[in-house]
């Protein structure tokens, strides 16, 4: 008890069950969850230092843990690390494989296996991992369907088991339906996609002005418009630095084709420390297209822009995020970064 774990890496569905097995040993508590690009600070060193009235202990999660750089944020974190409550177990998850090296040693300082690495499944894996969970479940899967599942679902086995649980649910309820085809993989991952701020990335890097704004109330009707307006403005920024770097690296003569047996290096050449190789065909797809229509001049100075509206957003009461964001989308899209000119009124 008191003990802090660092999950680390892109397999989230393997961190899911790393959480669920540390709940079980921990037994009755109280769990809370933050984020580490909102303002998390006050609440969560809360929920650490103090004890509760109706649970024993406590878990306590702070995910995207990769976010956290600056050096008013970072010493608190290995503060607490070094002196921990009794009362609570502290976990930080990132997507990435390393994350502040001060945070990492506090963490390692209490033993290695408080650090946990969880990487994404092996090429190798995915098809007979595929293959034989619809075998398990009575059903065969041709080898197309397989690699559209593997093209557009996230790399990780959460997702794989999430959506192959779905897909057969989906095909038993086809009369005499024995085979799943790739007929069957587009027509059910159309109908069920859900929509995140990286499909809003997407149709950003795409130029698709009506699905982005789409895309943005979608997420403004499923889930908190305060979290969404901190998600995007964060995760876009996150998406863009990576399509900078990955303009660098191309400027530089690497190369960005989709095909195997062609020049790829720029998608996992490091430009900027916290860059992560690019290794998904959908992901790859993405971000190509990001660069051949945005020029590194445009990155510059969507970060910026970005970088402005998540103040602008923040500042603006409830009733105006919405318009706020819906801006910030045309000023990226259409503008490439520049603001629009504010609208003049005629003066009596």
């Amino acid at each position: 008890m008191g003990h802090s774990y660092l999950l680390l890496g892109p397999e989230k569905g393997l961190k899911e069950d790393f959480i669920k097995e540390l709940r079980s040993d921990i037994g009755q508590c109280e769990v809370s969850k933050f984020y580490s690009f909102e303002d998390y600070e006050a609440e969560l060193f809360a929920q650490l230092n103090n004890n509760d009235l109706f649970a024993d202990h406590k878990l306590v999660i702070l995910d995207e843990a990769q976010e956290i750089k600056t050096a008013d944020k970072v010493k608190p974190i290995v503060e607490y690390i070094q002196n921990p409550s009794e009362c609570a177990t502290f976990v930080m998850t990132s997507t990435d494989l390393y994350i502040n090296s001060s945070i990492m040693g506090a963490v390692e300082a209490q033993g290695k296996d408080f650090v946990k690495k969880f990487y994404e499944m092996f090429e190798s894996r995915k098809n007979e991992w595929l293959s034989s969970y619809f075998r398990r479940n009575g059903l065969s899967i041709e080898a197309k369907a397989i690699s559209a599942i593997i093209e557009k679902v996230e790399n990780n086995i959460q997702d794989f088991e999430n959506t192959c649980s779905q897909m057969v649910v989906f095909a038993k309820t086809i009369p005499g339906k024995t085979t799943v085809t790739y007929d069957d993989v587009e027509d059910f991952l159309t109908h069920t996609r859900q929509e995140d701020e990286f499909s809003l990335f997407t149709y950003i890097a795409f130029g698709k002005l009506e699905s982005a704004l789409d895309c943005l109330h979608v997420l403004l009707r499923t889930k908190d418009s305060a979290s969404v307006a901190s998600m995007c403005a964060s995760r876009l920024s996150t998406y863009f630095r990576r399509a900078l770097s990955l303009q660098i690296n191309v400027q530089k003569g690497m190369g960005i084709s989709l095909r195997r047996d062609e020049d790829s290096s720029a998608f996992g050449a490091k430009y900027f420390a916290s860059d992560r190789p690019l290794t998904m065909p959908r992901d790859r797809e993405v971000f190509r297209e990001c660069v051949r229509r945005y020029s590194q001049t445009d990155f510059e100075r969507i970060l910026v822009t970005l970088a402005e509206y998540d103040v602008k957003i923040k500042e603006a009461g409830t009733t105006m995020q919405s318009i706020m964001m819906e801006r910030c989308i045309v000023d990226v899209i259409c503008n490439k970064g520049r603001h629009q000119k504010s609208p003049e009124f005629a003066k009596l």
